[in-house]
């Protein structure tokens, strides 16, 4: 009798955990709600298509549309009529968590690199979160961050943007571009995030200050920018100073992308390093073989 006293408390014991940690599972999907932010000027088939890429359906994902009007709200002062196009065809899945920091990957995104949405995104004060950038075919991915922002927000677990953030936000990522296509994409991104991580740290009280931080920066990345670049980088970067970010909070996210591009050889220290390396390993094959 005993014996089956137990193992009824047992089972009862069991039962009871069961239900907590359904309960408990229930409430980590509520939290990362998945919304999924669809190009207005797709097709229907393209956005089905779209929707099996980022694996959801209707059913367990919230799909909205970006229209073109949406885009040129935050890049109309940032970009040009050609680079913001006359159609909305970027999609995006946004997926906010309650840890594990940004993840963000592209798919036929050709300009926008991962690397400089997820600096756009500490900039917009985005901290966990899965993200994607997508398109049905090649583009130039300059409104993937309008998706994605708005993903964000009109998740469950996501909040509101202060939209003057948006703004500098899309600048940010429109100004890496620009300077992308002078130095690379990567070196760009690894350029601007220890820029930014140096204005936010050091809070200069003047433009001028901050000037002097671009320089200082640009020059140990060895690489020769012209004044307009330097201006241009900062103008965003005097935008970024006056958001008022909170080192502390954001150190993490900035050292990550500061790894993350350090296996891509984006700063002139890791090149020359594995330059180094590469020049040894031919040597030492020279010295066996020859």
């Amino acid at each position: 009798m005993k014996l089956k006293m137990g193992i009824s408390k047992l089972l009862t014991v069991f039962m009871i955990l069961t239900v907590v940690i359904s309960i408990a599972g229930n409430r980590v999907y509520a939290d990362s709600y998945k919304v999924v932010t669809l190009g207005g000027n797709l097709t229907n088939s393209q956005k089905e298509d779209m929707l099996k890429y980022f694996g959801v359906s209707r059913q367990d994902a919230d799909v909205i549309e970006v229209n073109i009007d949406e885009e040129k709200k935050y890049l109309s002062d940032v970009a040009s009529s050609d680079q913001i196009g006359t159609k909305s065809i970027s999609c995006a899945y946004v997926e906010p968590t309650t840890g594990g920091g940004l993840n963000v990957s592209t798919h036929n995104i050709s300009w926008v690199s991962s690397s400089m949405i997820k600096n756009a995104l500490i900039t917009a004060g985005v901290k966990n979160a899965n993200v994607k950038a997508a398109a049905p075919f090649t583009v130039s991915g300059t409104a993937a961050l309008t998706g994605i922002l708005k993903g964000y927000e009109t998740s469950s677990s996501g909040s509101k943007i202060d939209e003057n953030k948006k703004k500098v936000a899309n600048d940010e990522l429109m100004t890496t571009g620009d300077i992308g296509d002078k130095i690379g994409k990567d070196k760009a991104a690894g350029l601007m995030n220890d820029i930014k991580k140096q204005v936010v740290q050091d809070k200069p009280k003047t433009e001028a200050g901050v000037k002097k931080i671009v320089e200082n920066v640009t020059n140990n990345y060895n690489i020769n920018l012209s004044d307009g670049d330097i201006n241009k980088i900062t103008s965003v970067m005097n935008k970024i100073n006056g958001l008022n970010l909170n080192f502390g909070e954001i150190q993490g996210q900035l050292n990550g992308v500061t790894n993350q591009l350090k296996d891509k050889l984006s700063t002139p220290e890791a090149q020359g390093f594995f330059s180094k390396i590469g020049n040894a390993i031919k040597s030492f094959f020279a010295n066996i073989f020859g």
